[in-house]
């Protein structure tokens, strides 16, 4: 899950390609950017917290082979 915190700029900062001002509208960023920036004086958190669950992928497909069987007289079935 990822946090995403709700901030108002402080003072005159570029955040990506976009320039926050005094006067820009509250934004949202994750929730250790949004520390981040409120330490070094940038925002005011804005008190509203959203939690965006992750999509579950499950385990990534490592690229394993299926196992083989053996045949009863010891040799490896392949077809299988």
């Amino acid at each position: 899950m990822t946090d995403f915190l709700e901030v108002k700029a402080i003072k005159t900062f570029a955040l990506g390609k976009d320039l926050k001002t005094r006067k820009s509208p509250s934004f949202e960023v994750e929730a250790g950017e949004a520390r981040q920036l409120e330490a070094q004086g940038l925002v005011s958190l804005a008190g509203k917290i959203e939690v965006i669950k992750e999509p579950d992928g499950g385990a990534p497909d490592s690229g394993t082979k299926p196992k083989q069987k053996a045949k009863s007289d010891g040799s490896i079935d392949k077809d299988a």
